[in-house]
């Protein structure tokens, strides 16, 4: 495993934290539920940049380069966070629209809790958060950026979290399994299931192409469970292969996110998971996370 690049680490000044703050402690705070609103969202933005236009603006231009290449993530340190995470969604919304599945505590929120206690377990073992994979695999098409500040972190030192870019992984496919699997993986479309609140229904999309990478197993296996669809003996084994060497790549990054840190991540050409932890639903590790629909 590799550690997260300084070159990818964003360091943001005292000042701007707080003018930053400040400017979301001035406003009223807003149940979750009303963060769906897209003009809400603006309304915020425009108001907690208008304490520092010029270092907001350079802020998010940092960001942007970081996200332009490998390993096409940002972290971001030393920003200071509201309890209302007005700062988060101002942060967040000059990326594009805030998105989320309909709401409904605690599993879907627009500005989104992940704790232990409500990972999904894995039919594989553990839970299906500590495997690689894309989020929102099960929408079409997939939401193009992921935020996620950590707010406590687990006190063992579980949930480090973990992150493959496409690059790696192409690179990874070709040198282990061969030129001919990375274009079957390109050319071979697989069903992946898509969300009842999307309308249901399969999309038929390939694991990888030359700009992107999207993968969830599971998602895949209730398509085919679904449907009664078929894969050729042939790409089964393309995706166990898949799946064994982006498990096993030295080259996924692997750190622990601290208080106050906030991840950006390409949803297009990075796939992420978090390490096991020890104490289960028992830890209070905190993490909140956003989808962000950039229009790109």
């Amino acid at each position: 495993m590799m550690p997260f690049p300084a070159q990818s680490t964003i360091k943001v000044n005292d000042t701007l934290a707080r003018d930053l703050l400040r400017a979301a402690e001035s406003l009223p705070d807003y149940d979750n539920q009303e963060f769906y609103s897209t003009s809400l969202q603006a309304s915020v933005l425009e108001q907690v940049r208008a304490a520092a236009p010029d270092e907001f603006d350079s802020l998010i231009n940092q960001i942007k380069d970081r996200l332009a290449g490998p390993p096409y993530c940002a972290l971001v340190q030393g920003l200071a966070f509201d309890s209302g995470n007005k700062v988060f969604v101002a942060v967040n919304r000059a990326f594009g629209e805030l998105v989320a599945r309909p709401y409904e505590k605690p599993r879907a929120q627009l500005v989104h809790y992940i704790q232990p206690s409500t990972d999904i377990m894995s039919a594989r073992g553990g839970h299906e958060s500590e495997r690689l994979h894309t989020d929102t695999a099960d929408w079409e098409p997939p939401v193009e950026l992921i935020s996620m500040v950590c707010v406590r972190a687990d006190p063992d030192g579980g949930g480090r979290s973990r992150i493959l870019d496409l690059d790696s992984i192409r690179s990874e496919v070709n040198e282990r399994l061969g030129s001919a699997t990375l274009q079957q993986l390109e050319t071979e479309t697989v069903p992946w299931q898509l969300a009842n609140y999307c309308g249901g229904g399969v999309q038929w999309r390939p694991v990888l192409t030359e700009s992107s990478v999207c993968w969830r197993r599971y998602t895949i296996d209730l398509a085919l469970d679904s449907t009664g669809a078929k894969l050729s003996n042939e790409m089964l084994q393309s995706l166990e292969s898949f799946e064994d060497v982006i498990s096993t790549t030295p080259r996924t990054l692997d750190f622990l996110m601290r208080e106050g840190e906030l991840l950006f991540s390409d949803n297009r050409r990075t796939i992420h998971a978090r390490t096991p932890i020890a104490a289960g639903p028992a830890s209070d590790r905190l993490m909140i996370r956003s989808w962000i629909r950039t229009g790109n």
